[in-house]
């Protein structure tokens, strides 16, 4: 067991972190070790600081979207080397359960988790290391790299709803880091109207500048009318959901035309009810897709999409704060003053 120790914010209940020394983690023979040079702030960072998480069992290290250099590898690793500089996925499948052989590994019985981004340094576990682990090139930044896995996240929920060239896609809660990225997605896509809906004027100036065609602040605008107006009646052709909020899922349904697709991508607190109009779901033939995760492919996907810059990383990421003041990064996203933030240990 190593003697060395690394600053790393611990999280230690809702609303309460703490800046603190903490041990450097050991590595076993398949695995890396990689000092963090950038992480990222995100949505679920947020929810974890206000509510908890599932998956946390505090204390515990947080964070999982980040860039950085490997500084110790594994007798048994091979391809990676110290000095790379590399981003790495959170989970990684094992590929032997039911799911993983049914092309579903974002659901797979034994997802591994690995957390721990917002600390100088952290370890990457063998799975992750043989599947979710991208060198990053000279002239690509660990900010952008760090979007990985979010952005693989987006690309995983739009292949549900298989944009189409010239479709309108409507997004809800389009000012939030997720929703900017599915505009770009979107767009990148063939989507030829991109209705950008959100409550926030400043985020919304910026999914403007991301492609949207139209910008709509629901809190003073009528939403349905105006993508009813865009669309001559009918409705988008595929609305996305990444609010994350219950009213965000129900118009959501309100906006799609018949025959439209619907992607529920923002996560409502566990035991959440939505009531149907069961009328409109099959007689309007409307397709309802919900949208967890991502796949070792979208994560190849994603980084490929950033390396090209068809994804933005400068637009998304509009703040830096040190790994001392993450608390505040966080809070400031929560009030939605900044849109992600890039947190440099």
């Amino acid at each position: 067991m190593s003697d060395a120790k690394m600053q790393a914010t611990v999280f230690l209940a809702p609303g309460k972190l703490d800046f603190r020394q903490v041990a450097v983690p050991d590595i076993a023979a398949d695995e890396i070790l990689v000092k963090v040079r950038t992480a990222l702030t995100c949505g679920t960072d947020v929810k974890t600081y206000k509510r908890g998480h599932l998956k946390y069992d505090p204390p515990t290290l947080f964070g999982h979207e980040f860039g950085g250099d490997i500084v110790a590898v594994g007798s048994q690793v091979r391809g990676f080397a110290v000095g790379m500089r590399v981003v790495a996925g959170n989970t990684a499948p094992c590929n032997a359960c039911y799911f993983c052989k049914h092309g579903q590994p974002n659901l797979c019985d034994d997802l591994i988790v690995n957390l721990g981004a917002f600390a100088e340094y952290i370890r990457i576990p063998a799975r992750i290391v043989a599947q979710n682990l991208f060198t990053i090139p000279a002239d690509m930044s660990y900010r952008a790299a760090a979007l990985t896995e979010p952005l693989a996240c987006v690309i995983h929920g739009q292949d549900l709803v298989n944009i189409q060239m010239g479709d309108t896609v409507a997004i809800v809660g389009a000012g939030g880091p997720i929703g900017l990225m599915h505009l770009q997605v979107a767009r990148h896509s063939g989507a030829t109207q991109l209705i950008a809906i959100d409550i926030n004027d400043a985020r919304l100036a910026v999914a403007q500048r991301c492609g949207a065609t139209r910008i709509v602040n629901s809190t003073r605008e009528n939403a349905l009318a105006i993508v009813r107006e865009l669309t001559v009646g009918r409705g988008a052709d595929v609305v996305i959901e990444s609010a994350g909020a219950l009213p965000a899922w129900q118009l959501a349904l309100d906006l799609v035309r018949k025959g439209g697709r619907v992607l529920w991508f923002g996560g409502l607190p566990s035991g959440t009810k939505i009531e149907l109009d069961t009328t409109r779901v099959h007689y309007d033939e409307i397709s309802i897709f919900g949208g967890y995760h991502l796949t070792p492919l979208t994560a190849h996907k994603a980084f490929d999409l950033l390396r090209a810059g068809i994804v933005d990383a400068a637009t998304l990421i509009t703040d830096e704060r040190p790994l001392a003041r993450l608390e505040e990064a966080l809070q400031m996203m929560a009030d939605g003053r900044a849109v992600k933030i890039a947190i440099v240990p």
